[in-house]
């Protein structure tokens, strides 16, 4: 097996047995032959140690091993990698960074990072509070600086939907929902495909509908199901974007629009194989209700 077989098969399990495939990570440095493995390495042991099992020390030694491969010896990219999860694991227990100083684009990446563990550990104070940390900090980056965006992008979109799915949301948390979700659409503009960037447009347009910003919200529809039509999206994915095409004209009185939407949503759902129909089942649902 190689690395990236190891790593899908370790992504694959974690969620139902995080301390088994904890304890096989322990292993992986040794399938490690290219500098982007250590950054995808470096995640993986932050997500499952860190977040998962709350396991910081374990965490830490982890990758205070991976930072003595020869990888991380060579190459700066793989040693930035390192770097940044070190920051962000002491960032998520509330603690300042130690060791070697990070640049300002670590740093955005750190605390993007560090948001998105926290997130994950139902810390939803913490993770905003250093989601916006990471958000004004990248606002004052020269326009050359890179590489911050994908995890700030990560961390925006899990902020925007966590807040979304509260049951109750005071008006401080619906303006922090909207803002999650602009800055998940506006950096996975810069860092991802066309498919990011829908999925975000649906992430805002949900959003904005939430909040109760209907124009907005329609708005935002449009623009993901332009995209999904212009690139020959899945089945699930143009599911989706009438869904919330949907939602948008239901929500502002348009009923000839939200039939049509609707009726759409529905057609890309028969479409569907089991796995996704399952996945989208609520959805559908709820536009028949």
């Amino acid at each position: 097996m190689n690395f990236d077989q190891y790593l899908e098969q370790a992504w694959s399990e974690h969620g139902d047995n995080a301390y088994a495939v904890a304890e096989r990570l322990k292993t992986a440095r040794a399938l490690l032959t290219q500098s982007p493995q250590v950054g995808a390495l470096a995640r993986i042991l932050v997500h499952v140690f860190g977040e998962h099992l709350g396991d910081w020390s374990g965490a830490q030694r982890e990758l205070a091993l991976l930072q003595e491969h020869a990888l991380c010896q060579t190459d700066a990219q793989a040693t930035s990698a390192v770097r940044v999860a070190q920051a962000a694991l002491a960032l998520a227990q509330g603690q300042v960074p130690q060791g070697a100083k990070l640049t300002d684009e670590e740093r955005v990446r750190a605390l993007a990072s560090a948001s998105a563990i926290c997130l994950g550990r139902e810390e939803l104070g913490n993770a905003s509070d250093l989601f916006d940390l990471s958000l004004k900090l990248a606002a004052l980056l020269p326009p050359a600086c890179r590489g911050f965006e994908r995890a700030l992008a990560v961390a925006a979109n899990n902020l925007a939907c966590a807040l979304g799915e509260l049951p109750l949301r005071s008006e401080e948390q619906d303006a922090q929902m909207v803002k999650a979700a602009q800055s998940a659409r506006r950096y996975w503009e810069l860092a991802g495909t066309w498919l990011e960037t829908q999925r975000a447009d649906y992430v805002l347009a949900k959003s904005h509908l939430r909040a109760g910003h209907l124009p907005a919200a329609a708005s935002h529809a449009v623009d993901c199901l332009n995209l999904c039509q212009a690139n020959q999206a899945s089945a699930l994915d143009l599911f989706f974007a009438h869904e919330i095409a949907a939602l948008a004209a239901q929500a502002l009185g348009y009923g000839a629009a939200f039939e049509a939407a609707r009726q759409s949503a529905l057609q890309a759902f028969d479409a569907l194989d089991a796995q996704d129909q399952a996945a989208a089942q609520a959805e559908r649902d709820a536009l028949l209700a």
